[in-house]
């Protein structure tokens, strides 16, 4: 499309463009028209039908899908509206337009043949045509005007060949056993596509494994820790995604602002079971710390996300209804090298909201009834994590409840402090999903939790029938005989007379175990 302007020269030879690098409507001059090697997908224009009764309704779409559309504030009119010449922008909604000839607007006869304007069809006043803009501060822009017809106000229409630069892309999965992957709107697993389009990939894991990441084939270069990922480059690429065996939620932590953020580290933490206390770990140097250097701020890192804290565990006995825990915060700076420059992290914790998840039915995810605990904190210089008496100094205590009924076993507790955002009060419960596991400007930790049977509880000792995840055996005191099968449903392991089977010789995957009787599923 190419602007009729008859007077000024810059105005002259405009060509219609979307410049979306630079997230812009334009106009580019050519005296002579645009040559090949300057034509790109950004001048490519059609005409669709509005579908509004009126034939001659139309929108103006460019080559990528989005259509050109008319700011609520812009007006056509000559004067000192602070709102004239307000730029037209691009989106997927658009403005409907009239097509017509220029001469037949009857504004002026001084129209060439074959010249045509666009109307905006929902102005408030007379008339608003496409307007091609002035260059200086305008950038020659493009715009709604109330004349003109004649000169900038009119369009005339080319055909043109063009074909376009393409990009090929393929993915696969690490082992189709572990998960299926596929091209967002494809049916295979490889598209060739215009060089301008972004290409979206999903990930989608079998039973029994779990998404880790999006790599490019043969190498370590990660692309995304999320399972849908989109890709707007304009290279060839292959992406493989990685599946494991499932396991506990993998992790990503990222900061904003600023590198020396990122001392947000637990320095001690206890837990309080009636009158007796255990101390989990304590730290008093920064060469004791679990200190991983996040180096590049808004990129999603792996490596320190979760703090593996297992090897001490929470000790309680069948019956005890709740037990409390003390977190308290590294209170020393930290110091790193990067480029040549030392950072200085001062101790930030406080900055976070706390979080708490407990895996009370052992199926290796914190999202079952009771699993999520409630947010405690406000980020700020003046946290106390809600406990009243917690200070910088001491440490904030908080009290678990243990789910009725929870049988004797191991469980897993993942401690989770972040800077949510968007922020809402229901974000514990959007960690996993919304959030994708990234950590924004935090950490967290991981806890076990073991449960052993109370002494003289005779009838719960008979009936507690589970799966121990951590030593991977399944526990049924006075057993007579168990079967397990696979999802196939074949056998495939028998024992007898036993209190407990140890299942650690099983194939990762899901399993149902017979009892005596009784079924219960679950994840080796």
């Amino acid at each position: 499309m190419m602007s009729s302007h008859l007077t000024a020269s810059t105005r002259q030879n405009r060509f219609l463009k979307w410049d979306e690098a630079n997230n812009r409507l334009c106009t580019e001059q050519y005296s002579k028209g645009i040559p090949a090697s300057s034509l790109t997908e950004g001048h490519l224009w059609r005409l669709e039908s509005a579908n509004d009764g009126n034939e001659s309704h139309v929108y103006l779409v460019n080559f990528n899908g989005k259509r050109v559309f008319v700011p609520a504030t812009a007006v056509a009119e000559d004067g000192d509206n602070p709102n004239r010449n307000t730029p037209l922008e691009m989106n997927e909604t658009g403005s409907i337009w009239d097509l017509k000839t220029s001469t037949s607007t009857g504004i002026s006869t001084d129209c060439a043949e074959g010249q045509y304007v666009l109307q905006f069809v929902d102005y408030s006043g007379e008339r608003a045509f496409l307007n091609a803009m002035d260059g200086g501060e305008l950038n020659f822009g493009v715009t709604v005007y109330a004349a003109g017809v004649h000169q900038a106000s009119g369009w005339f229409f080319y055909e043109t060949e063009y074909t376009p630069a393409v990009k090929t892309i393929s993915v696969a999965a690490n082992d189709n056993a572990f998960g299926t992957v596929a091209i967002e709107g494809q049916t295979g697993n490889s598209v060739e596509i215009a060089q301008s389009k972004a290409v979206t990939v999903t990930a989608t894991a079998a039973e029994g494994y779990m998404f880790h990441r999006w790599v490019e084939q043969g190498t370590e270069n990660v692309l995304s820790y999320r399972p849908t990922f989109t890709y707007n480059g304009t290279e060839d690429k292959a992406f493989v995604a990685e599946f494991v065996e499932k396991d506990y939620p993998i992790m990503t932590r990222f900061y904003v602002v600023n590198l020396t953020q990122q001392n947000r580290y637990l320095g001690a933490a206890s837990y309080t079971v009636g009158d007796e206390t255990h101390e989990l770990f304590s730290y008093t140097s920064e060469a004791e710390l679990p200190f991983t250097q996040y180096m590049e701020l808004n990129k999603v890192q792996e490596e320190g996300a979760v703090i593996d804290k297992t090897s001490t565990p929470i000790k309680l006995t069948t019956g005890v209804e709740s037990f409390s825990m003390k977190f308290k915060q590294y209170n020393n700076t930290i110091t790193f090298n990067r480029n040549n420059e030392t950072i200085t992290c001062n101790p930030e914790l406080v900055w976070t909201r706390q979080a708490v998840y407990i895996d009370w039915n052992n199926d290796m995810e914190f999202a079952g009834e009771g699993e999520i605990y409630e947010s405690m904190g406000i980020n700020s210089e003046t946290n106390n994590f809600d406990d009243p008496n917690g200070s910088i100094e001491n440490g904030w205590q908080r009290s678990i409840t243990i789910p009725e009924g929870t049988a004797a076993g191991t469980y897993r507790m993942r401690v989770v402090y972040m800077a949510p955002d968007p922020f809402t009060e229901d974000w514990p419960s959007k960690v996993f999903t919304d959030f994708f596991g990234e950590l924004r400007n935090g950490v967290a930790y991981d806890f076990e939790i073991q449960i052993a049977q109370a002494s003289g509880i005779e009838a719960v000792t008979e009936s507690a029938i589970y799966y121990d995840a951590q030593a991977q055996v399944l526990v049924a005191p006075h057993m007579g005989k168990a079967v397990v099968y696979n999802l196939a449903g074949q056998v495939v392991m028998q024992a007898e007379n036993a209190d407990e089977v140890s299942v650690s010789a099983l194939a990762k995957g899901v399993y149902v175990a017979n009892i005596d009787g009784k079924m219960i599923k679950f994840i080796r």
